[in-house]
Parts: C-alpha cells; structure tokens; sequence
C-alpha cells in the first residue's frame, strides 16, 4: 500500500441534512465583482515585545484576523478571545523557528514550509513518505474503513461511489446560505467538512512527519491560502476545519496574493528589475493579473500594490475552464477512436475508464515538453475475440485542439473582469499564471496572446506550486515584520 494514503476508522460526526450533489451546477460561473480590503497591515504594539522572532509573530498574525473579524461583526474565537496583554508574550519552549503554507486546492493539496530564522533560505515544499509533492485531494469509504490520496483515487475504478473528490468545491458551496451539499459514499452520506478534516489530517502528519511530532505537539502557525472573493463566511469555513485538523491558521490569505509573494522572490533571486518594479509598488498604479488554472475552476484576479500588501480589485471564477475539462476532451478523444477501431465503449467500463484517464492526465502533461506521446494500456477490455490492447498517440495538435474552447472561455472570463475593473489589457503590467493546467503551450501561449505580453518566468518559479511557496513566504515576510 503506497504510504501516501492512511487507512482508518470513521470518525463519529453530528448528524446533518443529508442532501444530494447538485451535479448539473458544477458548470455555473462563479463570479465576484467587487473592491476588496487590504490584506491586514501589521503594526507595532508597545510594550508587547513583538519583535522577537518566535511566536509571538504568531500572536501578531491572530490579533490582526481578530480584529479584522470584530469589523465584520463575525465571533471571535474563544482561543483568540484570551491573547491579550501578556498573552502575546512568547516563552522559549514556545519558539517558533518555521511557519507552514497550505494550498487546499480542488484537485490536489500541498503543503510548505518557511525558516523564520533564516529569511535567505528557500520555502520548501514537504514531500509525502513517497516523495509526492501534491498529494490527490480524494477521500474513499470502503467498509467504514476510510483511505485518502493515490489509495482514495485508485478506487474510482476499482469501486465506483466510494470515493469522492472536489471537496473544496462542495466546502465553498455549503457556506453558502439555503445551499447544502454532501459527499455519498459507500451508500452513506457525509459531510464536506468531514471530509476536508480528513484530508486536511492526513496534510498535517505529513508535517509532523517533516518537521518532528514535538513541533506537533506544539501546534503548526499555519497561513492557510483561499480563493479571492469568498465571503467572511466562506473563509471562516476553511479556517475552522484547517484548526480542527490541527493547524494554527494564524491567517487565510488569497490564493493569488499567495502567488505573487512567490513571485517577487523568484525576482528577487533572478534580479527581474521589471518585475520587482511593479511588484513592490514603485510603478504607481500598475496592475497586476493572475490567471490561476485549477483542476475543476479556474480564475482570473487583477491586483494593485498597496504600500506593503497587495490590493485585489477584480476577481472572477469559472468551472468552464479547468484543467479536468481538458483531460475530458481527451478522454473522449481517445475512446472514439478506440470504439471506432474495435467497436467497444470503453466509457461504460469504470476501471478501464479510470485507466484511460489517469492516461490521458499524464500525457497532457508530457505534451507541455514535447511534440506527441504514446498511450500503451494492455489488456483494457476484452470480447469473444479475446483480449483488447490500447495503443495510440496523442500529439501537441490533439492538445491544441482540446483547449480550443477553452481559450474562448478563458477570452469571456478576462474580458468580464476587466471590464468591470474599467481596464484594458493594454493596462495590465504583469502577468502571472499560477496552476498546472498553465503549463500547456495552448493555454499559456493563448493568455500571452490576449494580454498582450510574456507571463512572468523565473528559474525556480513552479505555476503548480505558486500559492503553496507563496503562502509561507507571505507567513515569514509578516514575522520578519512584526
């Protein structure tokens, strides 16, 4: 069994309104138009010893989301309630050395660490026991024995209905007022929640695994990252069931604020003038987009520096566009051809389904580096004539072709955001893609296109882990700060 999945027993939950997934809504636009406040500005409380750098930099975090939920009139924490006074002062079995990042996206989870005592050394993404460094965000109920990443993934095939996925999608969705949604599985029903907690557990022991069960113990300050425009109610979601997984979210940033705190070191490293001109603000007014790929939405965010955080102005978000939708299209591809040459629906058969996908997900990917790729899946199915092998090629044109109605979606997505912002694509300063779907030629090559200019590049810059490495740098910059 491979170590990046754990097997264990059903926790016991609250009982809630057991109401089906709405299917037919996972192809709806999500779209949030509107100004948005500055991320938390930090400042400096006398007589508070806050320049130390252990975890007091912690409490600084919490007392600025405190005081961010009390103008919201949302409830503080009872925990968050007690950090007064000499509540922020840190013993030294209570120092802080790193702060985590966490990206709960909708299709994979990561997870990154920062030092707080060398600023100079690079965010690190934890690996699993299996040197995964995204781990698949399924969660599978067999038996009330429950299983997640690769394991959870591979029983889609295997056993239809017990495994459930796009958890962070029903999570967002059931925040929502009069809309409630659940995961069935194994012919039981459960709960978002539930599930993210699952996840979000199995995240945490690989930290614990990475950075010592003590530092567990001691509890993790977390910068949890979360799609731009969710309400405070819908942020407050993720933040609850991070801490119940055992993370100390210190802070929720958005997700392509995240990103762009990655960004700016990258120029930092690869002394990009032009980028760090805009980057920090120097370039009055300068806008910045983040076009972020995912795996079930995608969405497009246009950014202004502030003094020493980043503004968002405009944000939308589509399940039209997404990388999953991508690997559909070649999905069908690749089955009519094969139904044309054997006459055999190779869609009605779950597990050779399964198997087409997880190939057609992984050659989309070898397409990002190369012309054309070969599918070789022996013995997929079977008739009276005995055993079928799959054997076919999949080229950059078949790619190509695939994204075609994707980059007109992704066109009707950036001309809505910028419209409503009153910006022109010629007004667009920097542009930064973030997400692994970006590293297709035909969509990145389309997004230079439209805006008019190159994305940003650097050596060490990684679309797929922009927010993870962002939101623990974003966590130390604040520390450092404080």
């Amino acid at each position: 069994m491979p170590s990046t999945t754990m097997s264990i027993a059903l926790r016991k939950r609250s009982a809630r309104a057991p109401l089906l997934l709405d299917h037919a809504r996972t192809g709806s636009v999500i779209r949030h138009f509107h100004a948005t406040q500055s991320q938390p500005m930090w400042f400096l409380a006398a007589g508070a010893g806050f320049a130390a750098l252990y975890l007091g930099s912690r409490y600084v975090v919490r007392a600025q989301e405190r005081l961010r939920r009390q103008r919201a009139g949302l409830p503080v924490d009872e925990e968050d309630a007690d950090f007064e006074g000499d509540a922020y002062t840190a013993t030294p079995a209570r120092r802080m050395s790193e702060i985590l990042g966490v990206d709960f996206g909708t299709v994979n989870l990561r997870l990154s660490t920062a030092s707080l005592t060398n600023g100079h050394e690079r965010v690190r993404v934890i690996e699993s026991a299996d040197g995964l460094r995204a781990i698949p965000a399924a969660v599978a109920v067999d038996n009330d024995n429950v299983s997640v990443g690769v394991l959870a993934r591979s029983l889609m095939g295997r056993k239809p209905g017990y495994t459930g996925t796009a958890t962070r999608v029903l999570l967002e969705r059931s925040s929502v007022k009069d809309e409630t949604y659940a995961l069935e599985l194994d012919g039981k029903t459960y709960s978002p929640e539930w599930a993210a907690e699952i996840l979000l557990d199995y995240v945490h022991s690989m930290a614990a695994r990475s950075l010592g069960e003590e530092k567990a113990r001691d509890g993790f300050p977390t910068i949890l990252s979360v799609p731009a425009g969710l309400s405070e109610q819908e942020r407050g979601t993720l933040e609850r069931v991070a801490s119940s997984a055992g993370f100390e979210v210190v802070l929720s940033v958005d997700e392509p604020i995240a990103a762009l705190h990655a960004v700016e070191r990258s120029a930092i490293e690869d002394q990009d003038d032009e980028a760090l001109s805009t980057l920090s603000g120097s370039t009055p007014e300068a806008t910045i987009a983040v076009f972020d790929m995912g795996g079930y939405k995608s969405s497009v965010t246009l950014l202004q520096r502030n003094n020493a955080t980043f503004n968002v102005l405009q944000s939308a978000a589509t399940f039209d566009v997404s990388g999953k939708a991508v690997d559909a299209l070649l999905f069908d591809r690749v089955v009519a051809k094969f139904k044309q040459e054997t006459n055999i629906d190779l869609s009605i058969d779950p597990m050779a389904s399964f198997r087409v996908l997880e190939a057609v997900e992984t050659a989309k990917i070898e397409l990002s580096s190369r012309r054309s790729t070969d599918l070789n899946l022996p013995f997929i199915t079977a008739d009276r004539t005995g055993a079928k092998h799959l054997v076919q090629k999949l080229s950059a044109y078949d790619l190509a072709r695939a994204c075609e109605g994707q980059g007109k979606r992704t066109t009707a997505l950036c001309d809505d955001v910028l419209a409503s912002a009153g910006i022109s694509k010629n007004g667009i300063a920097l542009l930064v893609l973030v997400g692994g779907g970006v590293r297709s030629d035909p969509i990145r090559e389309h997004l230079e296109s439209y805006f008019g200019r190159k994305a940003f590049s650097g050596r060490n810059f990684k679309p797929e882990e922009a927010v993870v490495v962002g939101a623990a740098e974003y966590g130390r910059r604040l520390a450092s700060e404080a």
